[in-house]
């Protein structure tokens, strides 16, 4: 008797078991992002389209660095919910890889190994950072150069000055690889800030805007 009350109690489990379900809409996801950018979230989309709930018991991250974070742990069938994916690079560069692993209730296996792939470089050269004249100089343009890096094509939208008494001129040498700027102040007969906004392309999901500075003092 006793055994074949726990047949029947496995029996009775295994619908709602069969019927739990989770589909995942990407669980790869790749970013390419600078050491500047620190860290990136990927968002990890889900849906119960299974006959019975499902309760995500546990996630488990690849390393310290990745964080995941989830709203509640019970998802009924029909309903959505997400995992916020968090990797902080601290001084990794180059490719990354960490995976989050999701157990729920009724399995022992991993439900779903998600994937988050992150390419850690500096895309884009700005030299040098900072111009300046002296009061009293030459108003004369001062070049600065924008290059792209590691085989990146990485295209300079516009610049544009925050003081209209300085002006900064693009010129494009090569398109995605290579472009300068021409930064030239009205007089500098006194002390004056510009801020120089670099507009790229790059990367498609979160384009870049670089900083240029320039001074008279």
């Amino acid at each position: 008797m006793p055994f074949l009350r726990v047949t029947l109690a496995l029996l009775t489990c295994l619908p709602a078991i069969a019927g739990a379900e989770l589909r995942w809409e990407q669980p790869i996801q790749d970013f390419q992002r600078s050491p500047e950018d620190k860290y990136v979230e990927a968002r990890f989309a889900f849906k119960n389209v299974g006959s019975s709930p499902v309760t995500i018991r546990r996630t488990r991250s690849s390393c310290g660095c990745t964080t995941a974070k989830l709203a509640k742990q019970t998802y009924v069938p029909g309903e959505s919910g997400e995992i916020v994916a968090k990797f902080n690079f601290g001084s990794r560069t180059g490719p990354q890889r960490k995976t989050i692993t999701v157990f729920t209730e009724g399995k022992e296996a991993p439900d779903v190994v998600l994937d988050l792939r992150v390419d850690v470089q500096q895309p884009f050269v700005v030299s040098p950072g900072l111009v300046f004249w002296r009061i009293g100089d030459e108003p004369v343009a001062k070049l600065i150069q924008l290059t792209s890096a590691n085989g990146r094509k990485v295209r300079v939208k516009s610049v544009t000055s925050t003081n209209p008494r300085v002006q900064a001129k693009l010129q494009t040498a090569e398109e995605g690889e290579r472009y300068t700027v021409l930064v030239t102040p009205a007089a500098t007969d006194r002390k004056e800030t510009a801020e120089l906004r670099v507009e790229t392309d790059y990367p498609a999901d979160a384009p870049r805007t670089y900083t240029i500075y320039a001074r008279i003092k």
